[in-house]
């Protein structure tokens, strides 16, 4: 497949990357520049505690075709695609982690799959995983409970690194959601996909930013923003320990009645205990379903704030 007529944005959020940030820069433009019309790379620096936006700057300019934008904080990786994928205009824009796991002479495949199946989106799926048995466990475990709980299935392989089409990724950005995230946005609204199986190599330096932590708010925005799964759980829990408390009431009726013998005080305490607890469970799962979908629609605050950019447009 031949790109020369083709415009390409390249997003990539950056995190403590001082020390491979020229490797990363240096490869982009070697695999890619001579195969499109134009390649654009956007940095976006998400809130680095290093020099990784000066270095950024310094090879700017000697590199015209580099963009950055220095968030004002470290608001998350997604929200940093986010704030990169606004500022894109080109026809095909991809995302890619700074790392260089996946490899940049990879992109042109995902268009061909793109353009072969006539998608909006193709994603790469991890043939294999180099990272720490903590890490990957991390990532199936919170897979899996996404996966029970949210309205869509999303294969734990599947990350960061795709190619989408500029037309469909505009319309998904503007809408201006703040507890998801891009991604599983373009999952729940049923954005058809390819997917193209691909290997990974190693870091070649620096340490993941993907802590315990951040893994466990990924999943959580997720669960939270696109399912009412754990409102509609507590409710079941409230109406199971309402008939368990019943049921208890029923045995200990019966068998005063029958042996006349009971426990003094303790029924009486188990019963309200329990009953007025499946009550309040019940209760504050269906307050919360009202809450949750007020909070969600009504919550003005933005997904990021930008404290630097080289890109003179207002997006």
């Amino acid at each position: 497949m031949r790109f020369e007529k083709m415009n390409l944005d390249i997003i990539i959020p950056i995190y403590n990357d001082e020390e491979i940030i020229n490797v990363l820069c240096e490869t982009i433009f070697l695999e890619l520049e001579k195969l499109f019309q134009s390649v654009r790379l956007i940095l976006v620096d998400d809130g680095s505690n290093d020099d990784s936006y000066v270095k950024a700057m310094e090879i700017r300019k000697n590199l015209s075709k580099i963009e950055v934008i220095r968030l004002a904080g470290n608001f998350g990786q997604h929200r940093a695609i986010l704030a990169g994928i606004r500022a894109s205009s080109a026809e095909f824009v991809a995302v890619m982690d700074s790392d260089l796991q996946d490899r940049p002479e990879h992109i042109p495949i995902l268009i061909e799959k793109m353009l072969e199946e006539d998608t909006p989106m193709v994603i790469a799926r991890r043939k294999n995983r180099i990272d720490s048995k903590w890490k990957k466990f991390s990532s199936k475990t919170f897979g899996y409970i996404s996966n029970k709980l949210v309205p869509f299935k999303v294969d734990p392989n599947l990350g960061a690194f795709r190619v989408m089409r500029k037309s469909v990724v505009k319309q998904v950005c503007d809408v201006r959601e703040n507890t998801g995230t891009p991604f599983s946005l373009l999952y729940s609204l049923g954005v058809p996909y390819s997917v193209v199986d691909l290997d990974r190599d190693a870091r070649i330096g620096g340490m993941s930013g993907y802590t315990f932590r951040k893994s466990i708010k990924l999943a959580s925005d997720r669960i939270l923003t696109y399912s009412k799964q754990p409102i509609r759980l507590a409710i079941f829990l409230g109406i199971l320990f309402g008939i368990f408390s019943i049921g208890i009431a029923i045995y200990s009726i019966i068998n005063f009645g029958l042996q006349d013998r009971v426990y003094p005080g303790w029924t009486s305490i188990v019963f309200v205990t329990s009953f007025f607890g499946g009550l309040n469970l019940l209760f504050l799962g269906i307050i919360g379903e009202y809450i949750g979908r007020i909070y969600v629609e009504t919550r003005g605050v933005p997904n990021y704030m930008i404290q630097d950019s080289t890109i003179e447009d207002d997006f």
